[in-house]
């Protein structure tokens, strides 16, 4: 990340999770998913604060630096569901309050970010009795209420914490012969294995959540964050031939297959949880981890990361349950 406009070899990773607490100004209706929607909504509100961190991220990183949710609505998991597999537009109402998750990657968005929240909340106190509209989902205006950060929210999807902490928690951790952990996929999520050598058959979404499929994901990103000291706590090679041996299966599942409508396609991929069994030894590694500490480090990395195909777009929203 050494063309970043915002790197700084000093400044440790932290990573965010926040809650945007948004109302609208007036009636309308909105597409129950429109996580890209949302995404071309963030990017504009940094593109104002800082035009060439908002081209990095957009043009400069393949691999986003931040995940952006769909608009959350006040209604049940059911209905949401029901309405994002038929594209239902929803109704808003500005007596209601609605939701969207951001969580950044890079630590010194944040500072970006607060500071220009608190630019904002001050030119809307000196602005008179009118708020200034804060974000333009679609064709539909949103004030914002409030942001949640709190380690303790209700959710369970807000939070902060360095990396480096990360590390140590689970360093900490006691594994037994056999450790269980549970993954939920809250938002639609897919794992895009279209190829070279498979483009004849068409574009190819794995429905499944298999370790192979997530795990090396989750270490490209951990490269990409990572400071130079913390990189090497995940053994890439180690950890491959870990799930290659079948040290990581699945236990159990409760998984459904689900779709939403992006502007241009239908996307397939599932939703609902799946346990994984790390029944495998611990391998000699040279890390200050061991491999089952290693792949506990990212399952818990993929609560802000996301995992998957397109996570800045509303899809991949994962958490350790």
């Amino acid at each position: 990340m050494d063309d970043s406009p915002l790197a700084s070899a000093a400044t440790p990773t932290k990573l965010y999770a926040l809650i945007l607490k948004l109302r609208p100004i007036q009636h309308g209706t909105l597409m129950a998913f429109s996580g890209e929607l949302v995404h071309g909504a963030w990017m504009r509100w940094i593109r104002e604060a800082a035009p060439e961190v908002a081209t990095w991220l957009h043009d400069g990183n393949k691999r986003r630096l931040f995940t952006c949710s769909s608009l959350l609505f006040p209604l049940s998991s059911a209905r949401m569901l029901e309405a994002e597999r038929e594209n239902i537009h929803l109704p808003l109402d500005p007596e209601k309050t609605y939701s969207v998750r951001i969580t950044l990657l890079l630590g010194e968005l944040f500072p970006l970010f607060y500071d220009t929240l608190m630019n904002f909340h001050t030119s809307s106190l000196t602005g008179g009795t009118r708020r200034p509209p804060f974000m333009q989902i679609g064709k539909q205006v949103f004030l914002l209420e409030e942001v949640i950060l709190d380690q303790d929210d209700r959710t369970g999807w807000t939070g902060f914490t360095p990396l480096s902490s990360l590390v140590e928690r689970i360093q900490a951790l006691r594994l037994a012969g056999g450790e269980n952990f549970r993954l939920e996929f809250n938002s639609l999520t897919t794992f895009n294995r279209s190829n070279a050598r498979s483009r004849n058959y068409g574009p190819h979404y794995a429905r499944l959540p298999l370790p192979q499929y997530i795990f090396p994901s989750l270490i490209r990103r951990w490269e990409d964050i990572a400071s130079p000291d913390l990189v090497g706590v995940i053994e890439k090679d180690l950890i491959e031939q870990y799930i290659q041996d079948d040290g990581i299966i699945i236990s159990d599942y409760d998984l459904r297959t689900h779709h939403v409508k992006f502007t241009t396609h239908l996307q397939p991929g599932f939703i609902g949880s799946c346990r994984y069994h790390l029944r495998g030894p611990d391998s000699k590694s040279d890390s200050a981890l061991t491999v089952r500490q290693q792949i506990l480090l990212l399952a818990h990395l993929a609560f802000y990361c996301g995992i998957g195909y397109k996570t800045s777009m509303g899809m991949g929203r994962t958490r350790v349950i």
